[in-house]
Parts: structure tokens; C-alpha cells; sequence
């Protein structure tokens, strides 16, 4: 879009349902930033599970303005009007209410408080499309580390280590001074396979130390059977477990939601990362594939590459940059 332009491509849905009828692209006015905000333009903007299952419904917490709601939590783009000493500034974004109270970032252009500009410095080594891939993904394993807190030295067991989340799990539990144990299905090169008994697995790879936590990043239900308590999953997603030998332990289970995180939340929490990222000891998704955000067919294709489950992180890419 051009700098006199006074619209915008955007994707919207008017109400949940199927991505492929709820989904469209339209042309909206560019917003008009408020007092105290500043106006982004987006080059890259992730599409996120939560993005997907919004559309189709899942957060009754979603509201619709007059023109429907504009999905997408995370993004990387140029400070295009604001203070002058951030004008042109390379940003990057994740979290709040993107997408569900207010519109996301799944459009050419969005605003943002100018006070949290101060945080939102995009890693000088990371293209757009690696930056906004990064959001919600380093987010939540960000806030999974820390409530972990692992020591120098100490073992960490990872559960879905292959993932997005599970991957950026590693890179953070590394970063801390701290030893990743991988999970597969197979087992094999230092990792747990899951399918088998742990116990011993466990005693063998971390020479007998043990984990002093265990993050679940897929939901499995190996971590409640057969490493923290003793428990059974049914058909309501509902778990029973002895109690006793879970408080006898000393043992704790922390639920990770970054729904709920604000988005000056969320940058903070990405400008704590900037520095590992530009280091190196932090790297964005090795497999990325970009979409034009103006080209409808292919983005819902995006959408539902999410929803299959796609290793590869499905970005769009505004081309009118």
C-alpha cells in the first residue's frame, strides 16, 4: 500500500465457523491511530493455532466490530507514524487482544501504544518472516522456562521437543545453563522414547541425576501417567490421580495460557529474547513458508496447513511493501 493510500488489505471473519466459508480478505480504511499510538506497517504476520481455532470458534471470549474481527497475534513490520525517534524503527509483537477483543495482525497495518514501542526492537539478525514466526511460539515456551527455573546443570525433560513450542523449550532451557532431554517415539540419540518405560530411560540419559521438571507442550498424557502422577485421561479431558502421592512428592503442575498475556506482556517478554537472538544462541523455525496475505486462495490454504498440523510455520507476507 502506498503512503497515500488510504486503505488496506485485511483478512476478517464475521462470525465462527468453517475457515474456508468464514474467512474472506477485504479492503478497509487504514486505521487512525488514537492519541498516545503509533501506526505499524506489517511485512509478516504468523499464523498461530489460536488463529485457526478462532476463526472456527473456539475463544467465547472473540468479539465483532461492524466489520467482523481481524484474526493474528503476532507480527514484524516499520514504524510508519508515531515519535520521531522510532520512525522506521523495525518492530516486532505478539500477545494481548490481538485477534479476539480488538483486530489482529492479519492486515497491511496495525496500531500500538507508543509506549511499548521502547520494547519492541526486532532482532537486527532476523528477517521480517523470522520475526513474526517467532511470537507466540517463544511466548509461551518463554513463560514455560520460567516457571520451570532450571538450575546450571540440571536435566529438563521435554515433551513434544520436535514442535515449534518444543523446539524454542530447547533453545531457552540451553540458553539457561540447563540440559534439554528430548522426547520421540523412537527413541534414540540421547532422547526418551515415550512409547516405553521411563523410569530407567530417564536414570540413563541424565546419568542417574533425574529431571527437576518436566514440560508438556502437546497435552500428552505420559507426563500424568507415567512421570508426575499416576493418572488416567478420559473422553472429557478430565484427569483422576492419587492425590496423596502427588502432594508426598512435593510435586507441582503449572498451567501455561498466553491468551490472557497482554500484549505489553508479550513484547516484554520478546525483548527479554532480542539479545539471545542476535547471539545466535536463539534461532527462529527452521521451516517457514511464506504467503502472500493478498492472495486469498492460498492464504486459507495457510489457515489449514495450521490445522493439519504443518511442521513448517505459515507466515503471510504483505507484498505491498
Amino acid at each position: 500500500m502506498t503512503e497515500s493510500a488510504k486503505t488496506q488489505t485485511v483478512l476478517r471473519f464475521s462470525k465462527a465457523g468453517p475457515i474456508a466459508s468464514a474467512l474472506s480478505l477485504t479492503s478497509l480504511p487504514i486505521p487512525k491511530p488514537a492519541p498516545g499510538h503509533a501506526l505499524i506497517r506489517v511485512h509478516a504476520s504468523a499464523i498461530n493455532p489460536s488463529d485457526q481455532k478462532n476463526v472456527e470458534g473456539t475463544f467465547p471470549q472473540t468479539t465483532f466490530s461492524e466489520h467482523g474481527r481481524i484474526p493474528g497475534r503476532d507480527f514484524a513490520g516499520t514504524v510508519v507514524t508515531g515519535p520521531e525517534q522510532y520512525m522506521g524503527k523495525s518492530v516486532w509483537g505478539t500477545g494481548g487482544q490481538n485477534g479476539f477483543e480488538q483486530d489482529g495482525s492479519h492486515a497491511e497495518y496495525v496500531t500500538v501504544d507508543e509506549n511499548y514501542l521502547s520494547v519492541m526492537d526486532m532482532p537486527s539478525n532476523l528477517s521480517f518472516p523470522q520475526a513474526a514466526a517467532c511470537g507466540v511460539g517463544f511466548l509461551t515456551a518463554s513463560m514455560m522456562v520460567e516457571k520451570a527455573a532450571p538450575k546450571e546443570g540440571e536435566h529438563v525433560l521435554i515433551l513434544g521437543s520436535s514442535g515449534a513450542v518444543g523446539t524454542a523449550c530447547k533453545q531457552l532451557v540451553k540458553l539457561a545453563g540447563a540440559v534439554p532431554v528430548e522426547t520421540s517415539r523412537k527413541g534414540g540419540n540421547g532422547s526418551i522414547n515415550i512409547t516405553e518405560e521411563l523410569a530407567s530411560q530417564i536414570k540413563s540419559v541424565t546419568d542417574g541425576k533425574g529431571i527437576v521438571a518436566v514440560i508438556d507442550t502437546v497435552g500428552e498424557t505420559t507426563l500424568f501417567k507415567n512421570i508426575i502422577i499416576t493418572a488416567s485421561k478420559t473422553p472429557d479431558l478430565l484427569f483422576t490421580f492419587n492425590a496423596h502421592a502427588f502432594f508426598r512428592n512435593n510435586q507441582s503442575i503449572y498451567g501455561i495460557n498466553t491468551v490472557p498475556v497482554s500484549f505489553l506482556q508479550g513484547v516484554q517478554q520478546l525483548a527479554k529474547l532480542k539479545n539471545g537472538f542476535e547471539d545466535g544462541v536463539l534461532t527462529p523455525p527452521a521451516f517457514i513458508n511464506e504467503v502472500e496475505l493478498q492472495d486469498e486462495k492460498a492464504v486459507i490454504a495457510a489457515y489449514e496447513k495450521v490445522k493439519a498440523g504443518s511442521n513448517a510455520k505459515q507466515v503471510l507476507v504483505n507484498k505491498n511493501v
